[in-house]
C-alpha cells in the first residue's frame, strides 16, 4: 500500500480498505491537476534559469574571490547564471547582459555606493519589484515586510526614549537624595 493511502486512513479512519481504489484515483487526479497547474505557471516566469539548480546568491558566493573577499560584478553572475555553452537560457540574456554594461559605465558611482553593489546593478536594470530581490541577495522587500521595518524602527526608538528618560530619572533622584542630605545638614545646623 502507498503511504498516501496510509497518511489518509491515520487521517480519516472511517475510509474502508473498498474505498482503496476510488480514494487512489481522487488522489491522482488531484496530483496531476497541481501538477499541470505548477507547469503552466512555470512557463509564465519570465527570467528561468534552465543552467542549473543553484541561485544567483549561490553562484555569485562561488565567483568571489577566496583570497580578498570581493564579489563579482553582476556582469560575471549574470553571464555565469543564464549563459551555458554560448547559449542563453532566457530569450532576452544578451540583451540583459548590454543593458548590465551600459548600466555600469553610466551609473558606476551609484552602484559603487550601494550597500550591495551587485544588487543595486541588478536593481538598475531589472528594476525593484516586490519579492524580486531574493535572487540577488537581500531579504524580499514587500508591504508587508516594510510595515514590519517601520513597527521595529518605532519599537527601538521608543526603547532609546524609554531608556533616556529612565537616565534622566536617575540623574534626578540622585540629586533630589543630594539636596535632602544638603537640607538635614542645613537643619542640624540651625
Amino acid at each position: 500500500m502507498s503511504s498516501i493511502w496510509n497518511l489518509l486512513k491515520a487521517k480519516f479512519p472511517e475510509i474502508s480498505m473498498a474505498d482503496y481504489q476510488c480514494v487512489m484515483t481522487q488522489v491522482e487526479r488531484q496530483y496531476n491537476k497541481w501538477s499541470k497547474q505548477n507547469s503552466i505557471n512555470r512557463s509564465k516566469q519570465e527570467m528561468k534559469s534552465h543552467v542549473g539548480t543553484k541561485s544567483i546568491v549561490q553562484i555569485a558566493h562561488e565567483l568571489r574571490n577566496p583570497v580578498t573577499g570581493e564579489w563579482p560584478s553582476a556582469i560575471d553572475v549574470w553571464k555565469a547564471t543564464y549563459l551555458k555553452n554560448g547559449t542563453w537560457s532566457v530569450p532576452n540574456g544578451e540583451e540583459i547582459l548590454n543593458n548590465l554594461q551600459t548600466t555600469a559605465e553610466t551609473n558606476q558611482e551609484r552602484i559603487a555606493a550601494a550597500q550591495i553593489p551587485m544588487v543595486e546593478h541588478f536593481a538598475l536594470v531589472l528594476g525593484r519589484k516586490p519579492n524580486h530581490s531574493r535572487g540577488v541577495g537581500i531579504s524580499a522587500i514587500n508591504e508587508g515586510a516594510q510595515e514590519r521595518y517601520r513597527v521595529h524602527a518605532q519599537a527601538e526608538a521608543a526603547q532609546q526614549q524609554a531608556n533616556e528618560a529612565h537616565q534622566q530619572a536617575a540623574a534626578l533622584l540622585e540629586e533630589v537624595q543630594k539636596l535632602t542630605v544638603e537640607n538635614l545638614q542645613l537643619k542640624s545646623e540651625l
